[in-house]
């Protein structure tokens, strides 16, 4: 590493005592204390995390969002691979870290391809099987948590990935079934654990589909919806801090037509790049990228109870080892480079969270 680790640890054990101030809540209810609610910020990794990714994570009081594919812990009908994620459980807990995994990817066993939503035939059934499985083992009162000293137990579950977005709703997006989804979904999860929140997917701003706030109202025109689900979610990609507060209004629009303009906002991706193999407007340079991440952390705190926000998550973590097709600044989107080493934009959220801890106990 390019830094001093005992010398950041010290920081790290400071801060943490800082935050221990914060508010609990999501969202803070007026007359509150000025500073962010305790675990407001996150992020989101693309690749296994470390023993010391874990202590980075605790030592500045970030929450996780975690992708759990179900291929991946379900390789075969009926046969369960708990092994990574206990993994991650337990280091996270062992950090004070909380989890929210985000639930998606259809096992080939289970459906004609990977890719498609499980809505056909015994795909639905199985997922729910799947999701039954998961709260089972890591919500309240889970298998994994029993006889451990350090619980950490999920509160909220995000169900499925920017589902406006072809990628992870092919072959054509559909609010309507994604409202289908969700409905069973959140049924399975509040069944197996009451105490649980259901934190709708994302919708994005992604090309040639649905901007995220027409396929938000298309949703809403479903009968059902607003009951399926306690936290929406939003990934307010863009440039410019801005154009992140542009997405949040259209998003708040909608909601508050809807007559659900009181429930909170989560902000799960957000993010640009340091650099990039293609020509991107979301390749800000390492300062760049720091400087975006300042601004509209800095913003999201200043309005979070104007807007509602419970919290938001930087993508990503670290760079990723290879270039995706389907996303021009995804691979140097981390906070750390590929080599482990912290880049700018580390050392801006960790003045973000430091602030907000001081505010917060003045």
């Amino acid at each position: 590493m390019g830094v001093d680790a005992r010398a950041e640890r010290r920081v790290a054990a400071a801060l943490s005592l800082a935050l221990v101030a914060l508010l609990s809540v999501a969202v803070c209810p007026a007359g509150a204390s000025r500073g962010a609610p305790a675990r407001f910020f996150g992020v989101v990794p693309q690749a296994p995390l470390t023993k010391g990714d874990f202590e980075r994570l605790g030592g500045l009081g970030l929450n996780l969002r975690l992708a759990v594919t179900w291929s991946e812990v379900e390789p075969r009908r009926g046969e369960y691979d708990f092994a990574g994620l206990d993994r991650v459980f337990a280091e996270a807990a062992a950090n004070g870290t909380r989890v929210m995994p985000q639930l998606g990817g259809a096992p080939a066993w289970s459906t004609a391809s990977p890719a498609p939503p499980p809505l056909g035939g015994s795909a639905l059934a199985e997922w729910r099987g799947f999701l039954r499985a998961l709260v089972e083992r890591y919500g309240s009162g889970g298998q994994f948590w029993r006889g451990r000293g350090q619980r950490l137990p999920v509160r909220q579950w995000q169900v499925w990935n920017e589902p406006n977005f072809i990628l992870y709703w092919p072959p054509r997006p559909s609010p309507r079934g994604y409202v289908r989804l969700l409905h069973a979904s959140a049924a399975t999860i509040r069944a197996a654990d009451p105490q649980a929140q259901i934190v709708a997917a994302a919708v994005a701003p992604i090309e040639h589909t649905y901007r995220p706030w027409v396929f938000l109202r298309r949703m809403y025109q479903v009968p059902g919806f607003k009951r399926d689900f306690d936290v929406a979610a939003v990934h307010p990609y863009s440039a410019t801090t801005a154009g992140v507060e542009y997405v949040i209004r259209r998003i708040r629009k909608v909601m508050a037509q809807a007559g659900d303009g009181g429930k909170p906002l989560l902000l799960s991706e957000v993010g640009v790049a340091s650099d990039a193999e293609r020509p991107t407007a979301f390749d800000q340079g390492p300062q760049g990228q720091a400087q975006f991440l300042e601004r509209t952390f800095s913003r999201l705190l200043a309005e979070r109870r104007r807007w509602r926000i419970a919290g938001a998550y930087w993508f990503t973590w670290e760079d990723a080892a290879g270039f995706e097709s389907s996303c021009s600044f995804c691979q140097y989107a981390g906070l750390f480079d590929r080599g482990g080493d912290p880049k700018p934009a580390w050392w801006a959220l960790r003045r973000v969270v430091s602030g907000a801890a001081r505010r917060a106990v003045r």
